[in-house]
């Protein structure tokens, strides 16, 4: 059994391949698979993985028939690991020499399920890297997941190294045929273990790149698909009631991070009458269900109208500032938060 399954999901990368192989078999530690998952790309990228595997029998490529996105080449990649714990990396990034040393040592050191660790974001476009802080916290910590504070952190799967055990035994998948797949698995995994290690060193780099499908406006709508998949998940493991502000809060931000509003309502409105949008939050003090009123009546009125509406409420934002008692401040933001999106 090797100590570390490093699944790639790969799919037209071939400027990127090389750079993202060549710092994981240089990693310290070295009892390691890695799981190269072929997603029926176009370019060069399988015969760049292919070149690496005659030199290197801990590389295994594992090919699909068509494209199925990342979370069914990672799905196969789980499937078919042996390790004692599985890290996914995506092919256009790339790591530390001792990440894997590090994380492995974590891991059996407190025998938690997973461990977490910092990033370097490289601007592919700009060729430097951000001054972004990927987490808040500073220090290395044991961190606990709850569901007031599930959403707090990022979702991602590859700034992560989990217990094998425990992605089989819960049958931890990713969503399938669409995009932001690594948000289903977030919550699978992190509300069966709910514990994990924070380790505060930039290990793992990730690449933002201008092209990506991520960065389509068009994709986005797959975010409440996803959610739909969680309800799903926790009306079938029975946890839904402890769980259903941390979603609601989970459609807010979906909602607030969107680029374009007006394509998002259609889904969020789909959304909440297909998960039976719990009758309570029609009067919830904080207005979320008046929020999604107002965006739907927003969406109504003619294109100026909608223009003069946002000046009125980001007046109204911009005046609270210097308003001389918190109270009033902290009044009128509430408003803005409200109706302005």
């Amino acid at each position: 059994m090797p100590k570390i399954s490093v699944i790639i999901p790969i799919y037209n990368v071939e400027k990127y391949i090389k750079k993202c192989l060549e710092s994981i078999i240089s990693q310290t530690l070295k009892d390691i698979e890695i799981l190269c998952i072929d997603d029926s790309g176009i370019d060069n990228s399988i015969k760049i993985v292919e070149s690496f595997a005659k030199k290197d029998t801990r590389i295994k490529i594992i090919q699909l028939d068509t494209n199925k996105l990342p979370g069914a080449a990672r799905n196969i990649g789980i499937e078919k690991s042996t390790g004692e714990y599985i890290s996914f990396i995506d092919p256009d990034d790339y790591i530390k020499p001792n990440l894997l040393e590090i994380a492995y040592t974590k891991l059996e050191e407190l025998q938690l399920d997973s461990v977490w660790f910092n990033i370097k974001i490289f601007d592919d476009k700009k060729k430097s890297f951000t001054k972004d802080n990927y987490f808040l916290e500073t220090s290395n910590s044991i961190l606990s997941i709850t569901p007031k504070n599930i959403n707090k952190f990022p979702i991602n799967c590859w700034n992560k190294v989990y217990r094998t055990s425990i992605i089989k035994k819960n049958n931890i998948m990713f969503s399938e045929n669409i995009l932001f797949e690594d948000l289903e698995f977030y919550y699978k995994f992190f509300t069966k273990s709910k514990e994990t290690y924070f380790i505060n060193k930039h290990l793992y780099i990730y690449r933002l790149r201008p092209n990506s499908i991520l960065s389509s406006k068009k994709n986005r709508e797959d975010i409440f698909k996803a959610i739909k998949n969680i309800y799903c998940y926790l009306i079938k493991e029975n946890i839904f009631e402890n769980y259903k502000d941390s979603l609601l809060q989970l459609i807010v931000q979906s909602i607030e991070r969107s680029d374009n509003v007006k394509d998002i309502i259609p889904c969020t409105v789909n959304l909440l009458k297909q998960i039976n949008f719990p009758k309570e939050y029609q009067k919830d003090k904080k207005g979320f269900y008046s929020f999604l009123n107002y965006m739907i009546y927003f969406n109504k009125l003619p294109k100026f109208i909608q223009i003069l509406n946002k000046y009125y409420f980001g007046l109204i934002f911009g005046i609270s500032k210097f308003l001389p008692k918190k109270s009033y401040r902290k009044k009128c933001r509430e408003k803005f938060k409200k109706y302005f999106f």
